[in-house]
Protein backbone atom coordinates (compact mmCIF):
# COMPACT_ATOMS: atom_id res chain seq x y z
CA UNK A 1 0.00 0.00 0.00
CA UNK A 2 2.71 2.43 0.62
CA UNK A 3 5.04 1.63 -2.20
CA UNK A 4 1.14 2.16 -4.04
CA UNK A 5 0.79 5.93 -2.47
CA UNK A 6 4.43 6.82 -4.16
CA UNK A 7 3.17 6.46 -7.22
CA UNK A 8 2.56 10.22 -8.84
CA UNK A 9 -0.67 9.44 -10.40
CA UNK A 10 -2.13 8.64 -6.91
CA UNK A 11 -0.71 11.42 -5.18
CA UNK A 12 -2.08 13.77 -7.41
CA UNK A 13 -5.06 11.84 -7.15
CA UNK A 14 -5.48 12.37 -3.56
CA UNK A 15 -4.66 15.77 -3.98
CA UNK A 16 -7.31 17.00 -5.73
CA UNK A 17 -9.69 14.88 -3.86
CA UNK A 18 -8.51 16.24 -0.45
CA UNK A 19 -8.95 19.52 -2.28
CA UNK A 20 -12.20 19.03 -3.30
CA UNK A 21 -13.09 17.03 -0.06
CA UNK A 22 -12.09 20.00 2.79
CA UNK A 23 -11.76 23.30 -0.05
CA UNK A 24 -15.43 24.60 1.37
CA UNK A 25 -14.92 23.54 5.36
CA UNK A 26 -11.47 25.67 5.82
CA UNK A 27 -10.58 29.10 6.56
CA UNK A 28 -9.87 31.68 3.21
CA UNK A 29 -6.41 32.24 5.44
CA UNK A 30 -5.79 28.77 5.10
CA UNK A 31 -6.58 28.10 1.21
CA UNK A 32 -3.96 31.35 0.94
CA UNK A 33 -1.42 29.77 3.05
CA UNK A 34 -1.09 26.77 0.35
CA UNK A 35 -2.30 28.88 -2.69
CA UNK A 36 0.91 31.18 -1.88
CA UNK A 37 3.02 27.64 -1.93
CA UNK A 38 1.49 26.68 -5.25
CA UNK A 39 2.60 30.57 -6.92
CA UNK A 40 5.87 29.88 -5.51
CA UNK A 41 6.45 26.82 -7.02
CA UNK A 42 5.69 28.61 -10.53
CA UNK A 43 7.85 31.60 -9.77
CA UNK A 44 11.19 29.63 -9.25
CA UNK A 45 10.39 27.20 -12.09
CA UNK A 46 9.80 30.12 -14.51
CA UNK A 47 12.95 31.39 -12.85
CA UNK A 48 15.03 27.90 -13.99
CA UNK A 49 13.05 27.92 -17.22
CA UNK A 50 15.55 29.37 -19.14
CA UNK A 51 18.30 27.80 -17.79
CA UNK A 52 16.94 24.39 -18.61
CA UNK A 53 16.04 25.55 -22.14
CA UNK A 54 19.59 26.65 -22.86
CA UNK A 55 21.32 23.53 -21.02
CA UNK A 56 18.61 21.20 -22.63
CA UNK A 57 19.03 22.98 -26.77
CA UNK A 58 23.33 22.93 -25.86
CA UNK A 59 23.50 19.13 -24.83
CA UNK A 60 20.86 17.62 -27.53
CA UNK A 61 22.65 19.40 -30.29
CA UNK A 62 26.45 19.22 -29.40
CA UNK A 63 26.52 15.55 -27.88
CA UNK A 64 25.48 14.20 -31.05
CA UNK A 65 28.51 12.32 -32.48
CA UNK A 66 27.81 9.19 -34.36
CA UNK A 67 26.17 8.96 -37.46
CA UNK A 68 26.67 11.03 -40.77
CA UNK A 69 25.66 14.94 -41.06
CA UNK A 70 22.75 13.58 -42.70
CA UNK A 71 21.42 11.64 -40.85
CA UNK A 72 21.93 14.46 -37.94
CA UNK A 73 20.14 17.18 -40.34
CA UNK A 74 17.40 14.57 -40.42
CA UNK A 75 16.73 13.51 -37.28
CA UNK A 76 16.57 17.13 -36.30
CA UNK A 77 14.40 18.52 -39.63
CA UNK A 78 12.31 15.81 -38.95
CA UNK A 79 11.37 16.28 -35.40
CA UNK A 80 10.68 20.09 -36.21
CA UNK A 81 8.43 18.72 -39.10
CA UNK A 82 6.89 16.28 -36.89
CA UNK A 83 6.38 18.34 -33.82
CA UNK A 84 4.78 21.64 -36.58
CA UNK A 85 2.49 18.84 -38.72
CA UNK A 86 1.19 17.56 -35.16
CA UNK A 87 0.47 20.99 -33.37
CA UNK A 88 -1.73 22.10 -36.81
CA UNK A 89 -3.49 18.95 -36.89
CA UNK A 90 -4.22 19.56 -33.59
CA UNK A 91 -5.35 22.58 -34.01
CA UNK A 92 -7.62 21.93 -37.22
CA UNK A 93 -9.16 19.07 -34.87
CA UNK A 94 -10.44 21.45 -31.92
CA UNK A 95 -11.80 23.55 -34.84
CA UNK A 96 -13.58 21.14 -35.91
CA UNK A 97 -14.88 19.20 -32.71
CA UNK A 98 -14.82 21.29 -30.28
CA UNK A 99 -18.30 23.33 -31.74
CA UNK A 100 -19.66 19.76 -32.47
CA UNK A 101 -19.74 18.89 -28.67
CA UNK A 102 -21.19 22.12 -27.64
CA UNK A 103 -17.71 23.91 -26.19
CA UNK A 104 -18.30 27.48 -26.02
CA UNK A 105 -17.70 30.51 -23.69
CA UNK A 106 -19.08 29.89 -20.29
CA UNK A 107 -19.52 32.64 -18.44
CA UNK A 108 -19.70 31.23 -14.87
CA UNK A 109 -16.45 29.08 -15.73
CA UNK A 110 -14.24 32.62 -16.38
CA UNK A 111 -16.08 33.94 -13.55
CA UNK A 112 -15.31 31.08 -11.49
CA UNK A 113 -11.06 32.04 -11.81
CA UNK A 114 -11.75 35.40 -10.30
CA UNK A 115 -11.24 35.10 -6.66
CA UNK A 116 -10.44 37.35 -3.58
CA UNK A 117 -7.92 34.79 -2.56
CA UNK A 118 -4.20 36.03 -3.22
CA UNK A 119 -1.33 34.88 -2.08
CA UNK A 120 0.00 35.73 1.64
CA UNK A 121 3.05 37.29 -0.04
CA UNK A 122 4.32 38.61 -3.25
CA UNK A 123 7.39 36.76 -4.56
CA UNK A 124 9.17 37.37 -7.47
CA UNK A 125 12.46 36.32 -8.98
CA UNK A 126 14.79 38.44 -11.14
CA UNK A 127 15.05 37.49 -14.77
CA UNK A 128 18.08 37.48 -15.77
CA UNK A 129 18.13 36.44 -19.71
CA UNK A 130 14.33 35.69 -21.68
CA UNK A 131 13.57 32.15 -22.51
CA UNK A 132 13.71 32.61 -26.26
CA UNK A 133 17.25 34.94 -25.90
CA UNK A 134 18.18 31.67 -23.62
CA UNK A 135 17.10 29.06 -26.81
CA UNK A 136 18.59 31.40 -29.41
CA UNK A 137 22.00 30.97 -27.24
CA UNK A 138 21.77 27.41 -26.75
CA UNK A 139 21.14 26.88 -30.55
CA UNK A 140 23.76 28.84 -32.09
CA UNK A 141 26.67 27.97 -29.54
CA UNK A 142 25.67 24.07 -29.74
CA UNK A 143 25.61 24.45 -34.00
CA UNK A 144 29.41 26.57 -33.79
CA UNK A 145 30.32 23.72 -31.59
CA UNK A 146 29.38 21.03 -33.95
CA UNK A 147 31.55 22.48 -36.32
CA UNK A 148 34.80 21.80 -34.55
CA UNK A 149 36.97 18.01 -34.41
CA UNK A 150 35.88 16.08 -31.62
CA UNK A 151 39.55 16.32 -30.25
CA UNK A 152 38.78 20.30 -30.24
CA UNK A 153 39.92 21.30 -26.53
CA UNK A 154 36.93 23.47 -26.93
CA UNK A 155 34.49 21.15 -27.63
CA UNK A 156 35.24 18.78 -25.41
CA UNK A 157 34.79 21.44 -22.72
CA UNK A 158 31.35 22.58 -23.36
CA UNK A 159 30.04 18.70 -23.95
CA UNK A 160 31.31 17.78 -20.11
CA UNK A 161 29.82 21.53 -19.19
CA UNK A 162 26.29 20.78 -21.20
CA UNK A 163 26.27 17.35 -19.08
CA UNK A 164 27.01 19.13 -15.85
CA UNK A 165 24.42 21.75 -16.94
CA UNK A 166 21.67 19.43 -17.81
CA UNK A 167 22.09 16.78 -15.12
CA UNK A 168 22.42 19.87 -12.67
CA UNK A 169 18.61 20.80 -13.61
CA UNK A 170 17.39 17.30 -14.35
CA UNK A 171 18.42 16.57 -10.34
CA UNK A 172 16.70 19.72 -9.49
CA UNK A 173 13.37 18.42 -11.33
CA UNK A 174 13.38 14.92 -10.07
CA UNK A 175 14.22 15.38 -6.80
CA UNK A 176 12.43 18.76 -5.96
CA UNK A 177 10.15 19.68 -8.84
CA UNK A 178 8.74 16.13 -8.77
CA UNK A 179 7.97 15.22 -5.18
CA UNK A 180 6.57 18.69 -4.61
CA UNK A 181 3.98 18.32 -7.66
CA UNK A 182 0.79 17.27 -5.33
CA UNK A 183 1.63 19.82 -3.35
CA UNK A 184 1.10 22.52 -5.60
CA UNK A 185 -1.60 20.97 -7.58
CA UNK A 186 -2.98 20.79 -4.21
CA UNK A 187 -2.78 24.29 -3.22
CA UNK A 188 -4.12 25.46 -6.53
CA UNK A 189 -7.40 22.67 -6.18
CA UNK A 190 -8.05 23.82 -3.06
CA UNK A 191 -9.17 27.45 -4.20
CA UNK A 192 -10.72 26.41 -7.18
CA UNK A 193 -12.83 24.36 -4.34
CA UNK A 194 -13.02 26.92 -2.42
CA UNK A 195 -14.28 29.44 -4.84
CA UNK A 196 -16.64 26.27 -5.58
CA UNK A 197 -14.80 25.77 -8.97
CA UNK A 198 -13.64 22.47 -9.38
CA UNK A 199 -16.70 20.90 -10.14
CA UNK A 200 -17.39 23.21 -12.78
CA UNK A 201 -14.11 22.71 -14.60
CA UNK A 202 -14.56 19.04 -14.54
CA UNK A 203 -17.74 19.32 -16.18
CA UNK A 204 -16.48 21.47 -18.76
CA UNK A 205 -13.51 19.71 -19.51
CA UNK A 206 -14.45 15.77 -19.79
CA UNK A 207 -15.52 15.95 -23.15
CA UNK A 208 -12.34 17.70 -24.10
CA UNK A 209 -10.43 14.97 -22.71
CA UNK A 210 -12.48 12.27 -24.44
CA UNK A 211 -11.66 14.14 -27.89
CA UNK A 212 -7.54 14.63 -26.98
CA UNK A 213 -7.77 11.10 -26.11
CA UNK A 214 -9.74 9.69 -29.90
CA UNK A 215 -6.71 12.73 -31.78
CA UNK A 216 -4.21 11.20 -29.99
CA UNK A 217 -4.98 7.46 -30.50
CA UNK A 218 -6.19 7.89 -34.55
CA UNK A 219 -2.51 10.23 -35.06
CA UNK A 220 -0.35 7.30 -33.55
CA UNK A 221 -1.89 4.99 -35.56
CA UNK A 222 -1.46 6.69 -39.07
CA UNK A 223 1.70 7.52 -37.95
CA UNK A 224 2.37 3.48 -37.43
CA UNK A 225 0.32 2.39 -40.91
CA UNK A 226 3.06 5.30 -42.62
CA UNK A 227 5.69 3.83 -41.36
CA UNK A 228 4.58 0.36 -42.50
CA UNK A 229 3.66 1.32 -45.77
CA UNK A 230 -0.08 0.90 -44.73
CA UNK A 231 0.32 -2.52 -44.25
CA UNK A 232 -1.67 -3.09 -41.70
CA UNK A 233 -0.20 -6.97 -40.81
CA UNK A 234 3.03 -5.14 -40.15
CA UNK A 235 1.66 -2.42 -38.39
CA UNK A 236 -0.33 -4.55 -35.89
CA UNK A 237 3.40 -6.44 -35.29
CA UNK A 238 4.85 -3.20 -35.04
CA UNK A 239 2.32 -1.63 -32.46
CA UNK A 240 2.58 -5.46 -30.81
CA UNK A 241 6.37 -4.67 -30.17
CA UNK A 242 6.04 -1.50 -29.27
CA UNK A 243 3.43 -1.40 -26.25
CA UNK A 244 5.62 -2.77 -23.20
CA UNK A 245 6.97 1.07 -23.86
CA UNK A 246 4.03 2.82 -23.88
CA UNK A 247 2.80 1.38 -20.95
CA UNK A 248 6.07 1.48 -19.10
CA UNK A 249 5.36 5.61 -20.54
CA UNK A 250 2.29 5.45 -18.90
CA UNK A 251 3.15 3.87 -15.30
CA UNK A 252 6.56 6.58 -15.40
CA UNK A 253 5.12 9.64 -17.10
CA UNK A 254 8.70 9.96 -18.12
CA UNK A 255 9.76 9.31 -21.55
CA UNK A 256 13.39 9.99 -20.15
CA UNK A 257 12.64 6.97 -17.23
CA UNK A 258 11.53 4.94 -20.42
CA UNK A 259 14.31 5.16 -22.52
CA UNK A 260 15.87 1.70 -21.99
CA UNK A 261 12.39 0.16 -22.77
CA UNK A 262 12.01 1.98 -25.86
CA UNK A 263 15.37 1.18 -26.81
CA UNK A 264 15.10 -2.25 -26.63
CA UNK A 265 11.46 -2.27 -28.85
CA UNK A 266 12.50 0.13 -31.32
CA UNK A 267 16.08 -2.40 -32.22
CA UNK A 268 13.27 -4.61 -32.72
CA UNK A 269 11.35 -2.68 -35.09
CA UNK A 270 14.27 -1.00 -36.89
CA UNK A 271 16.40 -3.94 -36.73
CA UNK A 272 19.71 -1.74 -36.75
CA UNK A 273 20.71 -1.35 -33.14
CA UNK A 274 23.21 1.89 -33.86
CA UNK A 275 20.53 3.77 -35.74
CA UNK A 276 18.55 2.91 -32.68
CA UNK A 277 20.98 4.10 -30.14
CA UNK A 278 21.09 7.35 -31.73
CA UNK A 279 17.89 8.48 -32.56
CA UNK A 280 16.06 7.24 -29.30
CA UNK A 281 18.22 9.54 -26.85
CA UNK A 282 18.80 12.52 -29.39
CA UNK A 283 14.56 12.44 -29.88
CA UNK A 284 13.42 11.64 -26.99
CA UNK A 285 12.81 14.82 -25.08
CA UNK A 286 12.42 16.95 -28.26
CA UNK A 287 9.82 15.11 -30.19
CA UNK A 288 6.48 14.19 -27.67
CA UNK A 289 3.68 14.14 -30.14
CA UNK A 290 0.92 13.47 -27.03
CA UNK A 291 2.00 16.68 -25.74
CA UNK A 292 1.90 18.34 -28.83
CA UNK A 293 -1.75 17.13 -29.65
CA UNK A 294 -3.43 17.32 -25.75
CA UNK A 295 -1.61 20.59 -25.33
CA UNK A 296 -3.26 22.39 -27.79
CA UNK A 297 -6.61 20.47 -27.52
CA UNK A 298 -6.55 21.89 -23.90
CA UNK A 299 -5.21 25.22 -25.60
CA UNK A 300 -7.98 26.07 -27.48
CA UNK A 301 -10.50 24.82 -24.95
CA UNK A 302 -9.59 27.39 -22.19
CA UNK A 303 -9.27 29.89 -24.69
CA UNK A 304 -13.25 29.37 -25.77
CA UNK A 305 -14.60 28.60 -22.15
CA UNK A 306 -12.78 31.86 -20.38
CA UNK A 307 -14.06 33.72 -23.84
CA UNK A 308 -10.58 34.65 -25.22
CA UNK A 309 -10.67 34.72 -29.38
CA UNK A 310 -9.05 31.65 -30.81
CA UNK A 311 -6.11 32.46 -32.86
CA UNK A 312 -6.60 32.27 -36.84
CA UNK A 313 -4.90 30.58 -38.61
CA UNK A 314 -2.12 33.27 -39.48
CA UNK A 315 -1.63 34.30 -35.64
CA UNK A 316 -1.50 30.01 -35.18
CA UNK A 317 1.61 29.85 -37.28
CA UNK A 318 3.58 32.32 -35.20
CA UNK A 319 2.89 30.09 -32.27
CA UNK A 320 3.54 26.91 -34.12
CA UNK A 321 7.07 27.89 -34.82
CA UNK A 322 7.72 29.46 -31.64
CA UNK A 323 6.18 26.03 -29.92
CA UNK A 324 8.70 23.83 -31.83
CA UNK A 325 11.67 25.71 -31.05
CA UNK A 326 10.95 25.75 -27.53
CA UNK A 327 10.11 22.29 -27.44
CA UNK A 328 13.76 21.05 -28.68
CA UNK A 329 14.73 22.44 -25.10
CA UNK A 330 12.22 19.87 -23.30
CA UNK A 331 13.22 16.91 -20.76
CA UNK A 332 11.08 13.89 -20.85
CA UNK A 333 10.29 13.26 -16.94
CA UNK A 334 6.37 14.41 -15.91
CA UNK A 335 5.33 18.18 -16.36
CA UNK A 336 8.41 19.76 -17.84
CA UNK A 337 6.75 19.69 -21.46
CA UNK A 338 4.03 22.24 -20.44
CA UNK A 339 6.35 24.44 -18.13
CA UNK A 340 8.65 24.82 -21.08
CA UNK A 341 5.65 26.33 -23.28
CA UNK A 342 4.19 28.55 -21.19
CA UNK A 343 6.17 31.66 -22.03
CA UNK A 344 4.86 30.91 -25.61
CA UNK A 345 0.92 30.52 -24.51
CA UNK A 346 1.50 33.78 -22.61
CA UNK A 347 3.16 35.89 -25.30
CA UNK A 348 1.16 34.40 -28.71
CA UNK A 349 -2.03 33.54 -27.26
CA UNK A 350 -2.89 35.37 -24.63
CA UNK A 351 -3.33 33.45 -21.88
CA UNK A 352 -3.74 34.81 -18.48
CA UNK A 353 -1.90 33.39 -14.86
CA UNK A 354 -5.02 32.06 -14.15
CA UNK A 355 -5.61 30.01 -17.40
CA UNK A 356 -1.84 28.75 -16.97
CA UNK A 357 -2.24 27.28 -13.59
CA UNK A 358 -5.64 25.44 -15.04
CA UNK A 359 -3.43 24.27 -18.08
CA UNK A 360 -1.08 23.10 -16.00
CA UNK A 361 -3.13 21.14 -13.95
CA UNK A 362 -5.07 19.54 -16.51
CA UNK A 363 -1.83 18.43 -18.13
CA UNK A 364 -0.16 16.72 -15.25
CA UNK A 365 -3.65 14.79 -14.78
CA UNK A 366 -3.23 13.73 -18.35
CA UNK A 367 0.00 13.18 -18.13
CA UNK A 368 0.22 9.23 -18.24
CA UNK A 369 -1.55 9.33 -21.36
CA UNK A 370 0.23 12.23 -22.73
CA UNK A 371 4.07 10.35 -22.51
CA UNK A 372 2.66 6.73 -23.38
CA UNK A 373 1.75 8.29 -26.83
CA UNK A 374 4.97 10.71 -26.98
CA UNK A 375 6.63 6.93 -26.50
CA UNK A 376 4.64 5.35 -29.13
CA UNK A 377 4.88 8.36 -31.12
CA UNK A 378 8.86 8.04 -30.75
CA UNK A 379 8.51 4.09 -31.99
CA UNK A 380 6.82 4.99 -35.40
CA UNK A 381 8.87 8.05 -35.93
CA UNK A 382 12.53 5.89 -35.41
CA UNK A 383 10.60 3.89 -38.55
CA UNK A 384 10.02 6.48 -40.53
CA UNK A 385 13.43 8.32 -40.31
CA UNK A 386 14.86 5.11 -41.34
CA UNK A 387 12.70 4.85 -44.73
CA UNK A 388 14.04 8.26 -45.31
CA UNK A 389 17.09 8.26 -44.69
CA UNK A 390 18.00 4.68 -46.68
CA UNK A 391 15.94 6.26 -49.52
CA UNK A 392 18.54 9.09 -49.42
CA UNK A 393 21.56 6.80 -49.02
CA UNK A 394 20.55 4.94 -52.20
CA UNK A 395 19.67 8.55 -54.25
CA UNK A 396 23.16 9.51 -53.54
CA UNK A 397 24.93 5.95 -54.32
Amino acid sequence: MVSYLKSLPVQLIVSILAAFLIGQSVDSTMVRFFYTGSTWFVEILLFILPFMVFSFIFRAIVSIERGSTLLVLLILGGVTLSNFIALLTAYGFSKITLSMVGICQAPHFADKFTSTITPLFNFELPKFIGTDKAMLLGLVLALGANFLRHENPFKRYAQRLSVYMSDAITVFLQKIFIPLLPFYVFGFCLKLSYDNALIHLFKDYGQVFILSMLLVVLYILTLYLLAAGFNLKRCLQTLKIMTPAGLTGFSTMSSAATMPVTLTCTEQTTKDRNFTDLIIPSTANIHMLGDDLTIVMTSMALLTLCGHQVPSFGQFLFFTGAFCIAKLSCVGIPGASVLVVLPVLQHFLGFSPEMISILTTIYILQDPFGTAANVMGNGAFALLIQRAFNRLRLRKS
